[in-house]
């Protein structure tokens, strides 16, 4: 299996991610609506000041960078995971165990008691992928192209 980490999320990752983020395929799987240069420098210098979200890049023992992972409208039990794979070359390699391990033990760290997804119905493998990682639909869904699937985390 694939090894991966944690790594700031810097204006290398910033670059890349304007180019995974505007493949149509990248997009839709995301849910990534359309955004400028200047909504991702916006994004970009806000991060620090921000105690709602969090980012890192995704590297490869490598050291290549292939995707990133956050945490999102953090509160004090509950933080939305996302996370790509923006090089297609590492899709299907089961990287996913070992993003939800490195993302839950950040987790963890902040104090957050569960995490939840929104993935489009779409995005059946992702779909497939978090379930069969502890992940459990959840009633509540924001809209109808997408599910929410949610997991307590262990203390």
């Amino acid at each position: 299996m694939l090894q991966i980490r944690l790594v700031p999320f810097d204006r290398g990752y910033l670059e890349k991610s304007w180019t995974w983020l505007n493949d149509p395929e990248v997009k839709a799987l995301t849910l990534t609506p359309n955004f400028t240069r200047q909504d991702q420098e916006r994004f970009f210098a806000s991060l620090p000041t921000r105690s709602d979200y969090r980012v890192w890049g995704l590297e490869s023992l490598n050291a290549e960078r292939i995707g990133a992972v956050g945490l999102k409208h953090i509160d004090q039990d509950h933080a939305e995971l996302w996370c790509y794979i923006g090089e297609r070359s590492f899709w299907g390699q089961g990287v996913i165990g070992e993003i939800l391990k490195l993302a839950e033990v950040e987790a963890r760290k902040l104090g957050i008691a569960s995490l939840y997804i929104v993935a489009a119905v779409s995005n059946e493998r992702s779909l497939a992928a978090f379930h069969k990682r502890g992940f459990e639909y959840d009633d509540r869904q924001p809209r109808d192209d997408v599910r929410r699937l949610t997991k307590r985390l262990d203390r």
